[in-house]
This record gives C-alpha cells, structure tokens and sequence, in this order.
C-alpha cells in the first residue's frame, strides 16, 4: 500500500485511525514521524498543514468533505 501524504511514492506501514477505529491514512515511516512531531509540537499551522498532507492534499482532502 502506497502513503497517502501528498506526492509520496513509499510504501505505507503506519495505518491513521480515527477514534471510531476508521482509517483516514496510511503513512511511511518518514511521515508517520512528521505528523507525530506536528502532533507533540502542539502548533496548530504545523498540524493542520500535517493533517492535509497525510491526507493526500487540500484538493483530495476537500473531495471528502
């Protein structure tokens, strides 16, 4: 399975779940890294850019919604 973050050819091996148990994405390690340090940096731009991007983009992300 390929990361979902944006423009990212790895492989996946960190499956992002939601509270109810859904995944919203799949992410290799690099960005699995890049959205826990968003997470424990506690800085909302940060976060909310890291959010987008493990979710394939604004484009993809807004196709959800």
């Amino acid at each position: 399975m390929q990361c979902t973050w944006k423009d990212c050819k790895n492989t996946a091996c960190y499956p992002q779940k939601r509270k109810d148990g859904v995944v919203w994405a799949n992410l290799c390690e690099e960005h699995n890294k890049a959205l826990e340090d968003a997470v424990t940096d506690r800085n909302a731009k940060k976060l909310l850019g890291a959010w987008v991007k493990a979710s394939g983009g604004a484009k993809k992300l807004a196709g959800k919604m």
